[in-house]
């Protein structure tokens, strides 16, 4: 039977009706019953008490439960669950807070069994604003080729949408330690190792943007996101014009939050206006 592993973590601000929501999502996917889905799930430090129950409650259903003692944030539980991984043939991301579109993991599972050479597919992603309640739908590279290309300029795929191989995980042991942007260094690590990216120019996961959203973007935040580009450039293309494309993200992160809204939501980042579906 083709098993398949899905990484998630939860911490304290996270909201149990989101994270029912989301687990929801991954238990009632439209997957082949041949197909056997473990949810390997990490805490990342002390929860509400609403949370726990919620937690305790779905417990059976979950394949790995990992309880930390403290928050040490998501990038040290992802390894913590690759390391715990057993004999799986992918792995899913998917965040506490969203929704994986009851297609996804067969969608994703049917072309990386097509193709065979692909070592990470995302997909498009949903994004719905929960203040306003709008939705749009944004793209990532549409070919192994535009992903190498474009990495320098923004990421090749979702984080939170992949499908990776289990070679993957052989070949790069774990996340690289970089909190908060850990997704960023992991794929440059993958590309400069040879690993190729693809995705599928369908929306299967919906990603909710609350109102913290841009509190999570500071200072900090940014500087380590151009740190991560420079060095992940300079790996993969050595001196070169790329650098211009994060030094002029770098600028983007700490100017005004409205500036920073215009942007995101911009065709810049592969946004459609609207997206009603």
């Amino acid at each position: 039977m083709l098993t398949i592993g899905v990484l998630m973590s939860v911490y304290a601000e996270d909201a149990p009706d989101d994270f029912e929501r989301a687990v929801f999502s991954i238990l009632n996917q439209s997957v082949s019953s041949e197909a056997g889905i473990r949810l390997y799930l990490g805490v990342d430090g002390p929860v509400s008490p609403d949370m726990q129950r919620m937690i305790e409650t779905f417990a059976p259903k979950i394949y790995h439960l990992q309880w930390f003692s403290e928050n040490r944030g998501l990038v040290f539980v992802l390894n913590d669950l690759i390391h715990s991984r057993q004999d799986e043939a992918f792995f899913f991301r998917a965040d506490s807070d969203d929704i994986c579109i009851r297609t996804r993991f067969e969608r994703q599972l049917s072309y990386m069994l097509e193709n065979p050479a692909i070592d990470i597919l995302g997909t498009d992603m949903l994004e719905v604003y929960d203040v306003t309640g709008e939705r749009r739908r944004v793209h990532y590279a549409s070919s192994p080729e535009e992903a190498r290309q474009t990495i320098g300029m923004r990421v090749p795929v979702a984080h939170a949408t992949v499908c990776i191989r289990a070679r993957v995980f052989d070949l790069i042991k774990g996340y690289p330690t970089y909190r908060g942007n850990e997704d960023i260094a992991m794929w440059f690590a993958c590309m400069k190792a040879g690993l190729r990216f693809d995705n599928i120019p369908e929306p299967l996961y919906e990603c909710h943007v609350g109102g913290n959203f841009w509190k999570r973007r500071g200072v900090k935040k940014a500087w380590g996101e151009l740190s991560i580009y420079i060095k992940g450039i300079w790996t993969l293309d050595g001196l070169s014009w790329r650098y211009l494309f994060p030094v002029a993200r770098f600028m983007i992160r700490i100017a005004p939050s409205g500036l920073q809204r215009l942007l995101y939501r911009s065709r810049l980042r592969g946004v459609n206006a609207h997206h009603n579906s």
